[in-house]
């Protein structure tokens, strides 16, 4: 039997140009209750910095990423990525308006992206990110575990 658990170590970020998409995200986040708040950027550089600044060995970051966006592009943004690795573990989500297969088929071609969802980020769509392989031992912890302790 699984049980919600404590996302606190994982660190979200909504990466998003747009403040209304920003606020509809991190709404959707909280009603999939997934706690704490996320750290909202608005340009992939602000994302990139913010993930320098705190990289180190056993962090974990998740990145709901759009790709269209000024400054640096979510594009952009898995390039680097995968040009200079980091010490911490980072998942991507794209989070895009965009309805074409080719960017679907594109963002695929990078490990970090382990989702692909369409704008805005909804609820359904979160409780599919809690439930994703990668992401699961984040959300859910094992009760008879627990019980045994």
């Amino acid at each position: 039997m699984l049980k919600p658990d404590n996302a606190g170590c994982l660190e979200i970020l909504v990466v998003d140009d747009d403040k209304v998409v920003t606020l509809l995200h991190k709404n959707s986040l909280k009603s999939a209750r997934i706690e704490p708040s996320p750290v909202l950027c608005y340009n992939g550089r602000e994302a990139l910095d913010y993930l320098r600044k705190n990289d180190r060995p056993n962090k974990h970051f998740l990145l709901l990423l759009d790709l269209n966006m000024p400054v640096l592009d979510g594009w952009k943004v898995l390039k680097q990525l995968k040009k200079n690795p980091m010490q911490a573990e980072v998942f991507v989500v794209v989070v895009t308006s965009s309805i074409n297969h080719q960017d679907f088929a594109r963002a695929q071609k990078y490990q970090h992206v382990i989702h692909y969802c369409r704008k805005p980020l909804t609820v359904a769509c979160t409780l599919k990110i809690k439930n994703l392989e990668a992401l699961r031992k984040f959300f859910f912890r094992n009760v008879e575990e627990n019980q045994e302790n």
